[in-house]
């Protein structure tokens, strides 16, 4: 009897998370969308939601409300984005979006460029929630694609930077993203880096560890750890070192630069090995950048300390020691 009860609840719950909610028309090939959003003049809403998400199908029964289907039906063309599907998440990340957690409401204009992107939270999963988050992201005055105008007009209201800064996290924009939140932490008093917002800034919004927030934050992490979860701390801590070393500006950083982002992974406990792993490539990358070969050669062979490099190593390493080269020139590695 237990197992037929879990098998009709499991049953019940994957067919709840699926069926089609009546306030979303049924999903179509994104060009037809867009030839739609075209033709009818309509910006394009997509309520991006994860089969198994519980907060998505506690989203999904508020959303059939008829409230919000006649906003929806009156205003946009609405769509249910499932992205544990791989066409889905390719579709948004060409559309330069990134969605972080679900549900997640993504409006994009006619011409298929971001006007607004917000995660939604529980507090906001009632009817006039979801209306309030709906009439922003179409208000040609209060969207984020609005406001990010006015930023780069001069506006520095801030409030509105905090909003910025998720907005163009998701919509991929770093170089913005880096500057609004230099401006958000220069606008922060320093006695409140440690308070609820700083943190939320950390873990949420920051993409580089060249910040005087973050730099307080990855020399005082034990005070931090008094108000927040160890492992959320060293993560968070994690997520902005390395989301810098793996950027595409990483390749013109300094040595000190490097440096400081090897101390901070020192400070979140990793090991020499540890570091050494994660920094060989960028460095090496440098070295060849400024046809610097004998010193990346070099680099290479002190990282594996005199041991034999691995065949298919090797061989990743030779193709880059060797891409400027005479093809007739030996690989430098033993």
């Amino acid at each position: 009897m237990r197992i037929l009860l879990i098998c009709i609840l499991s049953t019940f719950i994957f067919s709840t998370s699926i069926a089609q909610n009546p306030s979303f028309k049924p999903l179509e090939s994104f060009d037809a969308i867009f030839a739609r959003a075209k033709k009818e003049n309509k910006p394009i809403f997509f309520e991006a939601y994860l089969p198994n998400c519980s907060h998505c199908m506690a989203y999904d029964v508020t959303l059939k409300n008829p409230k919000i289907k006649q906003f929806l039906d009156k205003n946009v063309l609405a769509y249910q984005l499932d992205i544990s599907k791989r066409e889905n998440g390719l579709f948004l990340r060409k559309q330069k979006v990134y969605v972080p957690s679900t549900p997640s409401f993504v409006m994009l204009g006619p011409d298929g460029k971001p006007w607004d992107v917000q995660t939604m939270g529980d507090e906001l999963n009632t009817v006039d929630g979801i209306l309030t988050s709906l009439r922003k992201a179409i208000d040609p005055q209060k969207r984020d694609e609005a406001t990010l105008k006015k930023y780069q007009q001069g506006a520095r209201e801030f409030e509105e930077m905090l909003g910025l800064a998720n907005f163009t996290r998701m919509t991929l924009d770093t170089v913005q993203n880096i500057e609004i939140v230099q401006q958000i932490t220069e606008a922060l008093p320093k006695d409140k880096y440690e308070s609820e917002l700083g943190f939320l800034l950390i873990r949420k919004v920051m993409l580089d560890n060249n910040n005087p927030l973050f730099d307080h934050f990855i020399n005082n992490l034990a005070d931090y750890r008094k108000t927040n979860d160890s492992v959320t701390v060293r993560q968070v801590a994690e997520n902005t070192l390395m989301s810098t070393l793996f950027s595409s500006r990483s390749r013109k950083f300094n040595p000190e630069r490097i440096a400081g982002i090897k101390f901070g992974l020192k400070q979140i406990g990793l090991t020499d090995a540890q570091i050494a792993n994660r920094c060989i490539v960028l460095e090496v990358l440098i070295d060849l950048d400024k046809d610097q070969l004998a010193t990346a050669t070099d680099r290479i062979k002190s990282y594996y300390q005199g041991k034999e490099i691995p065949a298919k190593e090797k061989d990743f390493w030779c193709k880059w020691l060797t891409r400027k080269a005479d093809p007739k020139n030996p690989c430098p590695l033993p």
